[in-house]
């Protein structure tokens, strides 16, 4: 059946939230507010926000949809029905919720890591409201349960798992995934698990997700290659370039993803689950902590109550010249604490494509925040082999986080701040870079320049 639109809000920058909002029929918007611990600071504040604003529409029209005639200020209760809370029991947020300050809440599995969740409520209630038949989506996850059950022969997922420790463990710990473009938010996700997983005590793969593809050559022995194929794909494509990196010289792995539609996915989330479990132990690394994620928290809060800090950066051009020497098993990190979208993120798709083929090392790319809850555990727990550029924004618009002493772009910069100072800390080499000076200069075009003026 048809669903709901569903949008992933997994952003602090102003301007996105500000452009989602003007987007949304407010009073018709359904919010999951998602937190394991209930004390995450962007759900939170992406919270505030939008239940001001619904409140400010109910004041200004003098209707009853929104907040409701209990609500007299855009506080506790605000837009109740709105919200549907989902949180581990025992947390802030689920006080909050068993106080009546949401329509809703789904109490999720204390014993499930965030990563591992994507089969709980965290993941089945978003896939529920989109229209997902959820019935055919927990049948693929059993299918692949069951499988998974037997011994190392017939085991897809302790299949992949091997094979990624296995490599990991010779020094092609740069875990390249090729996807269809169906898949490429899936590759997204993998990154997360594989990152926070095994990103720890100097150890860990780095997972390489949405790389443009590039000539056999250009790659690093540093690599393994897993190559996912679905029933969509242009098969022989697929098989043409797996032949192809096999005759290079590296190892290669293809995965035929589970069922021929979408509820399929179920059955890879399961299967990549059991594989980084597997793999991490095979690697002698516990998989479910994150031990290095709070350290970055810790320095943007204290960053925030001192809002007069500024931070130090280096020219674009400048930063881009430095990469020029090195080689693999070093990677390129590249962190953009600016507003998605898909000119600024094919921008960055084409100087990952410039910096490998000129250099030969891997790089990986992610916004921020969403990346300090994926990738960022390895970024700080990691092999200190980093070379992070950070990119932050010339200039924030100020939207307030209401009830909050700071604005939705202090908070950006913040967590900016605070994670390339704990990156650098521990040993990964963190250029700081502003791309965009003023709001008729656009990030992406700038980046393109200097990508041609410094790569040619």
């Amino acid at each position: 059946a048809p669903g709901l639109r569903l949008h992933a809000l997994d952003t602090v920058n102003p301007e996105s939230i500000a452009s989602l909002t003007g987007s949304l029929d407010l009073a018709r918007t359904l919010f999951f507010v998602s937190s394991k611990s209930g004390t995450t600071v962007e759900p939170l504040s992406l919270e505030s926000h939008f239940r001001s604003s619904l409140y400010a529409i109910a004041t200004a029209t003098g209707s009853g949809t929104g907040p409701g005639p209990s609500s007299p200020a855009p506080g506790s209760g605000a837009g109740r029905r709105n919200f549907v809370a989902l949180t581990d029991p025992g947390t802030p947020l689920s006080e909050r919720a068993r106080a009546g300050e949401f329509g809703t809440w789904v109490a999720t599995p204390e014993d499930v890591g965030g990563r591992f969740s994507a089969l709980s409520a965290f993941g089945m209630m978003p896939a529920a409201a989109a229209g997902m038949d959820l019935h055919r989506f927990a049948e693929s996850a059993a299918l692949m349960a069951q499988q998974c059950q037997g011994d190392a022969k017939g085991n897809p997922g302790l299949q992949l798992g091997a094979f990624l420790a296995a490599n990991a463990l010779e020094g092609r710990d740069k875990v390249t995934l090729i996807t269809p473009p169906e898949h490429a938010i899936f590759g997204m996700w993998v990154e997360q698990l594989l990152a926070e997983s095994t990103g720890k005590e100097g150890k860990g793969l780095v997972p390489i997700a949405g790389e443009p593809l590039l000539q056999p050559e250009s790659y690093g022995n540093d690599r393994q290659f897993v190559v996912i194929e679905t029933a969509r794909s242009e098969e022989l494509q697929f098989q043409q370039t797996a032949g192809e990196l096999e005759s290079a010289g590296h190892p290669v792995l293809v995965v035929k993803a589970s069922g021929p539609d979408k509820h399929g996915v179920a059955g890879e989330f399961f299967r990549w689950q059991f594989a980084t479990a597997a793999a991490a132990s095979l690697m002698d690394i516990y998989p479910f902590d994150q031990p290095d994620v709070e350290a970055a928290k810790i320095r943007a809060r204290e960053l925030l109550s001192d809002l007069d800090q500024d931070l130090d950066t280096v020219p674009l051009a400048d930063a881009l010249r430095s990469l020029e020497d090195i080689v693999p098993p070093a990677y390129v990190a590249l962190i953009a604490f600016l507003p998605e979208s898909a000119n600024l993120t094919g921008a960055f798709s084409s100087l990952r494509r410039a910096i490998s083929e000129k250099t030969g090392v891997a790089t990986t790319f992610g916004y921020g925040p969403r990346y300090l809850h994926s990738i960022g555990q390895l970024y700080k727990g990691g092999p200190r082999n980093a070379v992070v550029l950070g990119f932050v924004s010339g200039k924030y618009d100020d939207l307030a986080v209401p009830g909050a002493s700071y604005t939705f772009g202090q908070l950006s910069l913040a967590q900016a701040g605070g994670d390339f100072a704990v990156m650098a800390e521990r040993g990964q080499k963190v250029m700081p870079i502003r791309l965009g000076d003023s709001r008729t200069e656009k990030p992406s075009r700038e980046l393109i320049d200097a990508t041609e003026q410094v790569f040619g």
